[in-house]
């Protein structure tokens, strides 16, 4: 068991990432988030803020890793192994499950620099579709079922 660190949502595409303590996650996605959709596979993302920081060493970023890349929620830390088909609890009521791995993508290279792409090699996060809704906060519990 581990908690969140972060969540971020993203008002509109492209847009900013924004800092929030607690959010609503809805059976589309995060309320707020512009991904937000009820049909689909991928209604949240979330990623290891251990892999985060190696990713971060790796290539030299000083900034907020989390913000640059992205991803919904940011737990403490996630397995190395394939999570597809799992179930993610989230504080006291969110359930998801996770559907796939999010491949790292050209933006993770104009986010945190050259060399990103290949540092986030099996550490660029999951995608996750809701089982529950309900809400969550920062520090909340975070459990693989």
């Amino acid at each position: 068991m581990g908690s969140i660190q972060s969540i971020i949502i993203r008002p509109e595409k492209r847009a900013l990432p924004q800092h929030v303590t607690n959010a609503h996650i809805t059976p589309s996605g995060i309320e707020g988030d512009h991904y937000r959709k009820p049909e689909g596979h991928r209604q949240v993302t979330l990623i290891a803020a251990r892999d985060l920081a190696t990713v971060a060493v790796n290539v030299g970023f000083q900034g907020d890793a989390h913000t640059a890349c992205r991803r919904n929620i940011c737990v403490d830390d996630l397995p190395d192994t394939d999570l597809t088909g799992r179930k993610i609890a989230l504080g006291d009521e969110v359930i998801l499950e996770i559907t796939c791995y999010c491949d790292p993508c050209k933006r993770m290279n104009e986010n945190f620099g050259d060399g990103a792409v290949d540092a986030f090699e099996r550490k660029a996060g999951w995608g996750a579709r809701v089982i529950r809704d309900g809400h969550i906060r920062v520090g909340d519990a975070f459990t693989i079922l």
